[in-house]
């Protein structure tokens, strides 16, 4: 039986994983918090790219050390091109959009090319976003070393991150 390790902080979301991929012939165990995680070996993991105040970007770190192996699925509800070229580069086979149908999901486990762009119809805001994403990550996610590289008083930078979804 294939494992599937669920990272979500959205509780009906979280579950409503569990019970699909569960009738679906997978052993799986969906926790809500970066502390929760087993220090167990899994096939496959679906991890969301905020758990909490916690990064699903680092979540993919921690799940390889246990098992290189490991496919990993981001699932997030803001995606951008720095979160998933970092996710990538991590390790993730693949970055989804949510809502992603559990075939969709389950695609992406096996490496099938599922990848989905925001890229069309974005507004200014949005690309602003995605930048200062990319310069938090380059920065790791110092908010003053952020600030300077971007030019910004570090209050004017927290106030555009309050902004931000």
């Amino acid at each position: 039986m294939k494992k599937l390790i669920i990272v979500e902080d959205d509780k009906r979301l979280g579950k409503i994983l569990e019970i699909e991929f569960h009738e679906k012939g997978y052993e799986t165990l969906w926790i809500s918090a970066i502390g929760d995680l087993p220090e167990a070996s899994f096939d496959y993991a679906i991890v969301d790219l905020r758990v909490g105040n916690d990064s699903g970007i680092e979540i993919i770190d921690l799940l390889k050390n246990q098992n290189k192996d490991i496919g990993i699925v981001i699932l997030t509800g803001h995606g951008s091109i720095a979160t998933t070229v970092e996710a990538m580069k991590r390790g993730a086979r693949n970055y989804l959009i949510k809502p992603a149908s559990i075939e969709k999901i389950e695609d992406a486990f096996l490496g099938k090319a599922v990848m989905e762009s925001e890229t069309e119809n974005r507004t200014l805001s949005q690309i602003e976003h995605e930048y200062i994403e990319y310069v938090m990550l380059q920065n790791n996610n110092n908010i003053s070393k952020t600030a300077k590289a971007l030019g910004l008083h570090r209050q004017s930078l927290q106030r555009k991150l309050k902004k931000l979804p």
